[in-house]
C-alpha cells in the first residue's frame, strides 16, 4: 500500500508530463518509477543545455521526488520538499566533472550507451542497471522501514495498533485492515460487528462504537472513566487515549461471557482479544482444530436384522498381502480405524484367519479418507442371493401422481446391517495395526446391494406412497397432511 501511497503522489505531484504519461501507460514498481525519474531528468537537462536556456529555467520543473516525511499543513511548504538525500544538484555541461547515477564513473550520464552498469544486477537490490555502490532502492526502503509510520500518513493515520502495559508485561491488539474475521456479536444486548484477531490481549472498542451502544442502551455491569494502564501506539511513545473501561456480557450464537473492553478515542475498528475468542469457542487454536468431537458411541444399525454371506466351500481361501497406506495417510487412516472400533463397525480378528484382505483408502471430498477392502478374490467365491433389484423406469413412471415429496438418504447404509457373526471371517482385511474385520455389511463386496435392498423390502414393505432403491427412499402424498402420515409411517 505504502508503493500504491507514493506511486499516486508522484502522477499528482510531477512536473514531467511524460513522466507522468508513462506512469499512466503501465504499472512500475516504485523503484522503476524512480530510475525512469532519474533518466528522464538528466535528458531534460541535456535538452536545456543544447538549448542554452538552461539558466533561465525554473527549478520548479525538476522531477519531484518522493519523501518519506509526513506532509504537513497545507500551508506548511516543507513539509513537500523532497529530503536532501535524494535531490538532485542541477545537470552541468557535457565537459563538466561528474558522476554517472548508476555507476559512478565520470563524464557520461545514467542513460548513455557506454555506461557499463548497463544490464548488470545489483547485489543489493537485485534489480538490473546499476552498481551495488550506486544502489539509491535500497537506501530508500532502509528509510520507509525506519519511517514506516510516518508513510502511513500519506492517507489518514488510524491507531491500528496498540500496546497496553501493566505491571511489567506487554499486552498486543493489532489490526493490519483484515476484515475477513469480522463476526456479528451481542454486547450488552446490543448487535455489534467486532473483528476476531488472536494477536491482541484485550477487548477494544471505537468511540463510535461506544456512542452507538449508549444509545441503543448497552447494559454494563461496570464503568469507569479512562484506565491506569497505559495504551501506546505501535513504535510510538505518544500514549494513546483511552475514554473509558467497562464490563458487560458478551454473547455469540447462544455463549455468553463477561469481558472487559477499552473505549479508544479515534479507533479504527472493534477487536474482539485472544481470550475472550477461545472463551466464546469462535478461535481455536492447535492441530486438531479440524476435529469434531469423536463420537464413541456404537454406529445405528436396524434392529433384529443379521445377514449372511454364503460361500462356495470348494474355493480355497486365499490370504493376500498387506498394502502399504501413503505415509501422509497414515495417521488419518489409524485414527479412522480406532473411530470404527468404537462405533462397533470392525472388531480384531481373533485366532487363525482363513480370507485376509487388503486395506485401500479412498479420499472424500471432505478429506477424510474412505476405509474400504479390496474383496475382488473374495466375491469370486461368493454365492449371490440373486434377489430382484428394482428398475428405476418403473419408479420413474409413478412418480409425479402426488403434490408434496420427501426424499430420505440413509448414512452410509450398508453399515447399519449388521453381518452374522460365522459370516465376519471373509471380510477380514490386513493393516499395519494387525488383522481386524467388518461386524457390518461393507463396501465392495459383491452381494452387499442384494443383501441391502432385500432387507429394504422386508422393513418398508406395507408403506402405501413410498417407493426406495437401495439407501434413497422417496415419500410422496396428495396433500400436506396424507404426505405428513406416511411420513411418520417410515421414520
Amino acid at each position: 500500500m505504502t508503493e500504491v501511497f507514493l506511486t499516486d503522489a508522484i502522477i499528482t505531484g510531477c512536473s514531467s508530463t511524460e513522466l507522468r504519461r508513462r506512469i499512466l501507460q503501465q504499472d512500475r514498481p516504485l523503484g522503476e518509477i524512480e530510475a525512469l525519474g532519474i533518466t528522464l531528468e538528466g535528458i531534460e537537462h541535456q535538452v536545456k543545455d543544447f538549448s542554452h536556456k538552461a539558466s533561465d529555467q525554473s527549478t520548479d520543473n525538476r522531477i519531484l521526488k518522493i519523501s518519506s516525511k509526513p506532509l504537513g499543513k497545507p500551508d506548511d511548504r516543507s513539509a513537500y520538499m523532497p529530503p536532501k538525500s535524494f535531490t538532485k544538484k542541477p545537470y552541468k555541461s557535457q565537459n563538466a566533472d561528474f558522476s554517472c547515477y548508476n555507476c559512478g564513473r565520470r563524464n557520461h550520464i545514467a542513460s548513455a550507451e557506454v555506461c557499463p552498469a548497463k544490464g548488470k544486477i545489483c547485489h543489493l537490490c537485485k534489480r538490473v542497471g546499476h552498481f551495488q555502490s550506486r544502489c539509491r532502492f535500497r537506501k530508500l526502503q532502509d528509510k520507509s522501514t525506519i519511517h514506516s509510520k510516518k508513510i502511513r500518513l500519506v492517507e489518514e493515520e488510524k491507531n491500528d495498533t496498540q500496546i497496553l502495559e501493566d505491571n511489567g508485561k506487554t499486552y498486543y491488539a493489532f489490526h493490519t485492515g483484515n476484515d475477513s474475521n469480522i463476526v456479528k456479536c451481542e454486547i450488552g444486548g446490543v448487535a455489534l460487528d467486532v473483528l476476531i484477531d488472536s494477536g491482541s490481549d484485550v477487548n477494544l472498542v471505537t468511540d463510535a462504537a461506544w456512542q452507538h451502544l449508549k444509545q441503543k442502551n448497552v447494559k454494563i455491569h461496570q464503568s469507569a472513566k479512562g484506565s491506569s494502564r497505559i495504551l501506546r501506539g505501535y513504535a510510538s511513545n505518544i500514549p494513546l487515549t483511552i475514554l473509558r473501561t467497562f464490563i458487560t456480557d458478551v454473547q455469540i450464537s447462544g455463549k455468553s461471557i463477561r469481558a472487559e473492553f477499552y473505549v479508544i478515542k479515534g479507533g479504527q475498528r472493534c477487536l474482539l482479544g485472544d481470550q475472550t475468542s477461545k472463551s466464546l469457542g469462535i478461535l481455536k487454536v492447535g492441530l486438531d482444530i479440524h476435529l469434531i468431537g469423536t463420537d464413541t458411541k456404537p454406529f445405528s444399525k436396524i434392529k433384529d436384522v443379521q445377514v449372511h454371506i454364503q460361500m462356495d466351500s470348494g474355493v480355497k481361501p486365499i490370504f493376500q498381502p498387506l498394502r502399504r497406506v501413503p505415509m501422509p495417510l497414515e495417521d488419518a487412516v489409524n485414527k479412522k480405524l480406532e473411530l470404527m472400533l468404537s462405533r462397533d463397525i470392525i472388531e480384531r480378528k481373533e485366532g487363525p484367519a482363513t480370507w485376509v484382505s487388503p486395506l485401500v483408502v479412498v479420499g472424500k471430498s471432505d478429506g477424510d479418507p474412505r476405509i474400504c477392502l479390496d474383496l475382488h478374490r473374495v466375491n469370486e467365491a461368493v454365492l449371490r442371493e440373486r434377489h430382484p433389484m428394482p428398475i428405476v423406469d418403473d419408479y420413474l413412471a409413478r412418480l409425479g401422481e402426488g403434490k408434496y415429496w420427501t426424499k430420505l438418504d440413509i448414512k452410509e447404509a450398508f453399515l447399519q446391517i449388521e453381518l452374522a457373526p460365522e459370516s465376519r471371517d471373509v471380510t477380514t482385511f490386513i493393516t499395519n495395526k494387525g488383522l481386524f474385520r467388518f461386524k457390518r455389511l461393507p463396501f465392495g463386496l459383491v452381494t452387499a446391494p442384494e443383501l441391502f435392498q432385500k432387507v429394504m423390502d422386508q422393513v418398508l414393505a406395507g408403506c402405501s406412497g413410498t417407493m426406495w432403491y437401495l439407501d434413497d427412499v422417496i415419500i410422496e402424498g396428495n396433500d400436506l397432511q396424507q404426505h405428513d402420515a406416511r411420513l411418520n409411517e417410515v421414520v
